[in-house]
């Protein structure tokens, strides 16, 4: 009998883990940050962007209506995603794609790549395009909003130029800063999708109002008084790997993402959305 009741104690424990787990990777939490900037048009005023961050091909059902209904409910004007739609280890293609076809029928989507498109050879970006996402690869496009302009720049991941050009990561981001700044107006407000938050320096250097990035999965395994154990870029107690983070006159928000890489499990750390709202100073 003593036997026995051990063996339901393990079961017990063994199920509320895997509850624990299963909770912890796919309940999606919705994180609402409001952007105040003296920069900002008055008529952006209110406007709201959703972040998407760091799918790595995850799938929250079979047609990732979870994640659609969530992000409806933000009621965005705009839907920006930071890089890493699909895993190089395993690709993920169908789930990054069965979610973006559905956005881009409602919003206008934005993307910049992450170090996992790339390794993939940047096979996932003509699909993307057929389906209606706008990618930026460098460039800057205007944003227009009850008749007011604001710039929003996008940049490839450094390992584009760092294979293909054998430069430095830190060289590559500011190469790619270049090509993008090109013929943009320095009095306007400046959004900057950018896959990689470890490089805000560099983008304080530019001046950029906000940017917008993820890659850190939030330290995958947030415990108490940290910012997460580990962070691709960054790390063993990473500094910068979820929410916001300024070097004047630059606003950086970091997303926790939403799927796994290499390690398979996130703790303390659920998947997100983030929302932005801008505030005109």
């Amino acid at each position: 009998m003593h036997v026995k009741k051990r063996w339901f104690v393990s079961l017990g424990i063994i199920v509320l883990g895997g509850w624990f787990l299963y909770q912890e990777n796919n309940t999606i939490e919705t994180t609402s940050l409001t952007i105040t900037s003296k920069q900002l048009p008055a008529a952006f005023d209110g406007y709201k962007i959703v972040q998407v961050a760091d799918l790595h091909g995850k799938s929250f059902d079979s047609k990732q209506q979870k994640l659609i209904r969530q992000i409806n409910q933000a009621e965005p004007d705009l839907i920006v995603m930071t890089g890493d739609l699909i895993d190089s280890r395993r690709n993920g293609e169908d789930a990054a794609l069965i979610l973006m076809k559905q956005l881009t029928a409602k919003y206008p989507v934005y993307f910049v790549t992450g170090n996992h498109e790339v390794r993939r050879n940047l096979t996932l970006l003509p699909k993307l395009e057929e389906i209606g996402v706008q990618i930026l690869r460098n460039t800057a496009v205007p944003i227009t909003y009850q008749g007011a302009d604001i710039t929003l720049l996008g940049i490839d991941d450094p390992t584009t130029t760092r294979w293909s050009e054998g430069l430095q990561e830190p060289d590559g981001i500011r190469k790619s800063l270049d090509t993008a700044e090109k013929n943009t107006d320095p009095s306007a407000f400046k959004l900057l999708l950018a896959h990689r938050p470890e490089y805000l320096s560099l983008y304080a250097e530019r001046k950029v109002d906000l940017v917008l990035s993820g890659h850190a999965h939030g330290g995958q395994i947030r415990l108490p008084f940290t910012d997460g154990l580990y962070a691709p870029g960054q790390g063993f107690f990473p500094k910068r790997t979820a929410g916001r983070y300024k070097i004047d006159p630059t606003q950086l928000v970091v997303s926790r993402g939403l799927g796994n890489s290499l390690f398979p499990f996130r703790l303390f750390n659920r998947p997100e959305i983030v929302v932005v709202t801008l505030k005109s100073n």
